[in-house]
């Protein structure tokens, strides 16, 4: 499986993300390669806080999306959540090497930063400034980044009982980017509750979705393994 999208961080995030996904363990050099390249964008032009990875002038110039295909308008959030999911990569590739990684010791600590100065002004623990920034903020979280911060994970997540729409999803907080965290996390009480109010919402839409694309496939299988979940 090819990890690294020639120019394009974004693409290659995207990749790294499906094969965990899908539960795929890339050969080590495809898993190197694709270090390297999210390593290469370090402290980059326009990385979000100048620590962090920054998108490439492709990705700026083509229009980005998360994981489950919510587009991402505003530039400010493109590249907040790519640096968030950029650290997820490289913490999901590094598990069987280990290896210390400088480049994301630091992009970490910069965002730890951020984080710590967003609680001062008032947002709750375990979020950040919006919905899609703080999912992409939990996926880091998710897979072991921020050390012992992580363990502010299920407080976060409490949040989204303040944004039910009464609908099975929630205001401001994307559905299916949210639902791919939860899944990740369903043994977590937080993310167990918000799940339960999920659930109707994905039975009507495992319905309805035709998987035509990758995106709508993902959402699709998402659904499929919410839903499997309930047993």
């Amino acid at each position: 499986m090819q990890l690294v999208s020639t120019g394009s961080l974004s693409k290659t995030i995207d990749r790294v993300n499906q094969a965990y996904f899908y539960g795929v363990v890339p050969a080590k050099e495809e898993r190197r390669q694709a270090m390297r390249m999210i390593l290469s964008r370090a402290g980059a032009p326009g990385s979000y806080g100048g620590k962090t990875f920054g998108l490439t002038t492709s990705d700026e110039r083509d229009r980005t999306h998360t994981f489950t295909g919510e587009g991402l308008p505003s530039p400010a959030s493109n590249k907040h959540i790519h640096a968030e999911e950029a650290c997820r990569c490289l913490i999901i590739l590094n598990r069987t090497e280990g290896r210390r990684l400088a480049e994301l010791d630091a992009a970490t600590e910069s965002l730890l930063g951020m984080l710590q100065g967003a609680e001062a002004s008032g947002k709750p623990r375990g979020t950040y400034c919006c919905g899609p920034c703080t999912v992409s903020l939990w996926r880091h979280m998710a897979v072991g980044g921020f050390g012992d911060y992580a363990k502010n994970l299920n407080s976060g997540l409490a949040v989204l009982g303040a944004y039910k729409d009464g609908k099975g999803t929630w205001k401001r907080f994307p559905f299916f980017y949210t639902l791919s965290l939860l899944a990740e996390v369903s043994d977590l009480p937080n993310a167990r509750r918000a799940i339960t109010y999920a659930l109707p919402e994905c039975e009507k839409r495992v319905e309805k979705l035709r998987p035509s694309s990758e995106y709508s496939r993902r959402r699709r299988d998402l659904l499929m393994r919410v839903l499997e979940s309930r047993s």
